[in-house]
């Protein structure tokens, strides 16, 4: 971990530089260990076609594309035709399987939380690989194991914070295949190496210390003014603008198990968050990023192989916001970049999205 400056205070004191630079790496050190330690438990699934059905009903109307199956609800995609799961459909198997009881006063789960004060939680971003290009939606039984890989310590005072990154990875297993088989059949040492898995996701959530009153009389007050604005990358190949409505968020969340109070508690959003309105979630910038680059690669033999994106500003509920994408010249790799505009033309989200022939 990079070393963090602090300070010049009077050496050998009480809160001197050495001892203060002790009590921060002592404390990034304890929350590494606790929670990097934590055996996570794995998710099961059945890789049937609805979820992903639900999916499509929910956002392929944003693109003005049509449903890649009947509109009539009760026809859904037929599973011994096996279609292969869109890339970013993953997002909605494998949910936090935790009870009621496991929920933190703002909807989150446990497994990843490193504890008071770091209360608030976002998602950064993060990477997928598609190892075999996505998995068949035949209804056979799938595994998800999560770990978390790693944890940092950033910032000091009021602005510090934790990142934890998480690792999971899918794939299928037998009806009576044992807990540690599939463990030692999918997981490696080496982060590099796949093991036996369809696809591999890498998650980064912040969690911030929660805000005093003064802090959230300011933001209310203040949010969004003297915005740094973030210059987008220039000549997009396409540009779909999206108003995310309450009802995209609700299905969205309902679609992924999420009950972060963030993306549907407009109060606690803005009394406790300090947000102006409800968040659009992180994993559905994800999702119509690679939604739009799958439409741009429709008849031309390629699919996405890898994306690794970043979220750098939130995105509100009722505000416009703009997917757009380029294709990188001179790549071998088929990579294309991809972003989002927020409703003031400011960079929001920014990734890298590579393809390979099929």
């Amino acid at each position: 971990m990079k070393r963090k400056v602090f300070p010049r205070l009077r050496p050998g004191g009480p809160g001197g530089p050495i001892s203060v630079i002790r009590t921060y790496s002592s404390l990034a050190e304890q929350l590494h260990q606790t929670v990097t330690s934590r055996r996570l438990p794995l998710v099961f699934d059945y890789l049937h076609t609805q979820p992903s059905y639900l999916l499509d009903q929910t956002i392929n109307n944003l693109f003005r594309i049509s449903p890649s199956v009947s509109d009539n609800a009760a026809s859904l995609p037929s599973i011994t035709a096996r279609p292969r799961m869109p890339e970013g459909h993953h997002i909605v198997y494998f949910p936090p399987q935790v009870s009621l009881s496991e929920l933190l006063p703002d909807g989150t789960d446990t497994l990843h939380y490193p504890g008071e004060p770091f209360t608030r939680r976002l998602w950064a971003g993060g990477s997928v690989n598609f190892v075999t290009g996505g998995p068949v939606l035949d209804g056979s039984r799938a595994v998800c194991i999560e770990t978390n890989r790693d944890v940092t310590l950033k910032g000091k005072g009021e602005e510090e914070k934790v990142i934890v990154r998480i690792e999971r990875r899918i794939g299928r297993v037998s009806e009576g295949e044992g807990i540690e088989d599939v463990r030692a059949r999918m997981m490696e040492e080496d982060e590099e190496k796949p093991g036996d898995c369809s696809i591999i996701e890498n998650r980064h959530l912040i969690f911030m210390r929660g805000k005093s009153e003064e802090q959230l009389k300011f933001d209310q007050q203040n949010f969004g003014r003297n915005k740094r604005i973030l210059k987008p990358p220039q000549a997009p190949e396409f540009r779909h603008r999206i108003k995310p409505n309450e009802a995209l968020l609700f299905r969205f969340s309902a679609l992924t198990f999420n009950a972060h109070s963030i993306h549907l508690d407009k109060t606690y959003t803005k009394s406790v968050e300090g947000y102006r309105n409800l968040l659009v979630h992180g994993p559905l910038t994800l999702v119509l990023m690679l939604t739009a680059v799958r439409t741009q690669l429709v008849g031309c033999s390629r699919i996405i192989n890898q994306i690794d994106y970043r979220n750098i500003s939130p995105l509100h509920v009722g505000e416009e916001l703009t997917v757009c994408g380029k294709r990188k010249p001179g790549r071998d790799d088929g990579a294309w970049e991809v972003w989002i505009e927020d409703r003031e033309g400011s960079l929001a989200v920014r990734g890298t999205v590579r393809t390979r022939g099929l």
